[in-house]
């Protein structure tokens, strides 16, 4: 019993105000659980969903172009949003709210309600104009919402905590616990669209199976004539995904209120520490900024004796000055944002990323149709395949750590390129000899062909995984040469600069490839498609990851790093800090205190 007192009173213990609770780093992770399902299962889903899983609307003239224009543009919208809602709540100011709840507030909401519109489209009454616009529409504001939710949490989730080891900390919870909700939203869809597998008259199901063989045995056992009823699969019929978008929106709902509820405590927390530190700098946090205006930047120049000064020279004195006077404004970050790809290194880690993350990409958005039409698997088989390669994703992610520090991270990044290509050619192997995978398939020996499937992507996705991980590591490198060279530290907008390259390429293969649907004959909605459609899509999907990850791996293969002179330049910083640990550390433990007390002394009140 004092053991399981103790647990308790740890999961609940600040130490005095120095430690983030337990309690709260797991409300962290719940909402990034939660996130992660309506996010994921719009990300995984959404062209699968738009291209085959609604019944007649290629016969409105609703095509697999159309669905992917309608993703590209959400995509790349929501990328451009990201640094925006990052200043924004940055400088947002409430003693009710704090600077990051209420949009996270406004964000859960919006979220869910976005999210469920998406699914539950009425394609029934519209026409191919109004499908794309409720597509695109909802999208963008889903997206919008998600931004508005997640770019608060990911600050908030930092500036909680002052101790370096635990934001870490902090930062492996809600990384766990949202690969956790992703992989849910794979692995259990199966089980939602099973039950609306089966032969339709039209939109009637008369007879339920998982698979044809069972459904015609049911039909049988129940003396229905199936002779003329389309037989379709669970992946094929909206029913399964607005089953899950439901309950997935219920889980987030829950999991985001207690995040809210329970790190409440932090809004009086953060405005005391902000306050605090501005008192010991002798600012004033609530005087008003100064404004400068171009007028008056005109006059100056004017004065100094440059009597018909130009625009560009004035509007340069205006942003000198608000830079001066540590005014952000939304220009500063985009020019900032963008001049970070003048920096060598950085430019060929994003571009390496963005190539190579568009393999992963495709095999996500396309994976699903070719699994369906190409390999003749059932809504099960196509799961265990996708959960296959998610699994081991997530499974190879101690082994390139740890090569990166036997060797180093460009070692590591190449190794997993490497792997992750030989899974794709693998893949284009099986694809070639699909026939006689397909014929195995059909028959009682159904589970060689998943077996002799699932190696290409479980060797495509243990080496994709590298790129969740180390690219941002390398980032970390750049950061580290760039401030000692020039002094500024831009690990936000380089960390932004892989947000918006890994968006705008996802925006873009989405696009393409849904287009290249089009082209080889693909028809949105249909229950069957034709011989060259399905091996069309077959061949998208294989090229495309070989393409994609061979291009990766050459553009890493010229970025250079010298481990041995960033190692150095950290070992000089951790004798820096070390020097001031101990003074830091004391004054710290006491401004928490004090903070917490006056929070207290408020709550009283």
């Amino acid at each position: 019993m004092s053991k399981i007192k103790g647990f308790f009173k740890g999961f609940f213990d600040d130490k005095g105000g120095t430690k983030v609770r337990k309690i709260d780093m797991l409300a962290l992770g719940l909402g990034d659980f939660g996130y992660g399902l309506v996010s994921s299962t719009v990300a995984t889903y959404i062209t699968s969903f738009g291209t085959m899983a609604l019944p007649g609307v290629n016969e409105r003239g609703f095509t697999a172009l159309l669905m992917g224009i309608a993703v590209g543009i959400a995509v790349i919208f929501d990328a451009i949003s990201d640094p925006i809602m990052g200043f924004v709540s940055d400088h947002f100011r409430s003693k009710v709210f704090g600077k990051r709840h209420l949009f996270m507030l406004v964000g859960l909401i919006g979220m869910m309600a976005t999210g469920l519109a998406v699914w539950y489209i009425p394609y029934q009454s519209m026409n191919a104009a109004g499908i794309f616009i409720w597509f695109t529409v909802f999208l963008i504001l889903l997206r919008t919402f998600n931004t508005m939710y997640y770019t608060p949490v990911g600050a908030f989730s930092v500036e909680i905590s002052t101790d370096y080891n635990e934001r870490t900390t902090i930062q492996a919870v809600r990384s766990i616990l949202y690969i956790i909700g992703l992989l849910l939203c794979v692995v259990v869809m199966g089980s939602f669209q099973n039950k609306y597998a089966g032969f339709y008259d039209g939109a009637n199901l008369v007879v339920q199976g998982k698979t044809i063989e069972k459904a015609m045995e049911a039909a049988a056992a129940n003396g229905i004539d199936v002779t003329g009823l389309s037989y379709r699969k669970g992946q094929q019929l909206p029913g399964g995904y607005r089953d899950f978008a439901l309950v997935g929106t219920i889980i987030t709902v829950v999991t985001s209120a207690f995040l809210l509820l329970t790190t409440r405590r932090y809004v009086k927390i953060l405005r005391l520490r902000e306050e605090k530190a501005a008192a010991e700098k002798g600012i004033d946090p609530n005087a008003p900024e100064p404004k400068f205006t171009m007028q008056q930047c005109r006059e100056e120049l004017i004065a100094e004796g440059n009597q018909n000064p130009m625009r560009i020279q004035v509007r340069k004195r205006l942003q000198k000055k608000r830079a001066d006077a540590g005014q952000v404004t939304v220009g500063a970050i985009f020019r900032n944002f963008f001049a970070s790809f003048k920096v060598k290194e950085m430019r060929t880690i994003a571009i390496g990323y963005v190539v190579a993350m568009m393999s992963a990409t495709l095999i996500i958005s396309l994976g699903f149709n070719v699994f369906t039409f190409t390999f003749d698997l059932t809504n099960t088989q196509m799961y265990v395949l996708m959960g296959a390669l998610l699994l081991c994703t997530i499974g190879f992610q101690p082994l390139w750590m740890k090569l990166s520090k036997i060797k180093s991270k460009q070692f590591a990044m190449f190794t997993g390129l490497i792997v992750s290509f030989i899974g794709c050619v693998v893949l284009f192997v099986c694809f070639l000899c699909r026939e006689p995978i397909n014929a195995l398939l059909n028959t009682d020996k159904e589970a060689w062909g998943v077996v002799l499937l699932c190696p290409s992507l479980m060797l495509a996705g243990a080496g994709t995984g590298v790129l969740y991980s180390m690219p941002l590591a390398l980032v970390g490198d750049v950061v580290v040469l760039q401030k000692e060279e020039t002094g500024e530290d831009k690990t936000g907008t380089y960390a932004g600069v892989m947000t918006f390259c890994y968006k705008a390429g996802q925006g873009i293969v989405t696009a393409v490839s849904t287009a290249l649907m089009g082209v080889v004959g693909f028809q949105t909605g249909a229950a069957e498609q034709t011989r060259e459609a399905s091996d069309g899509i077959g061949w998208i999907l294989c090229v495309g990851v070989l393409i994609f990850v061979g291009a990766g791996l050459i553009i890493f293969s010229t970025l250079k790093l010298d481990k041995a002179k960033i190692s150095r330049i950290l070992d000089n910083q951790k004798r820096r800090a070390a020097e001031v640990a101990g003074g830091s550390v004391v004054a710290e433990n006491a401004f928490s205190e004090n903070v917490e007390e006056e929070v207290a002394a408020e709550e009283i009140e």
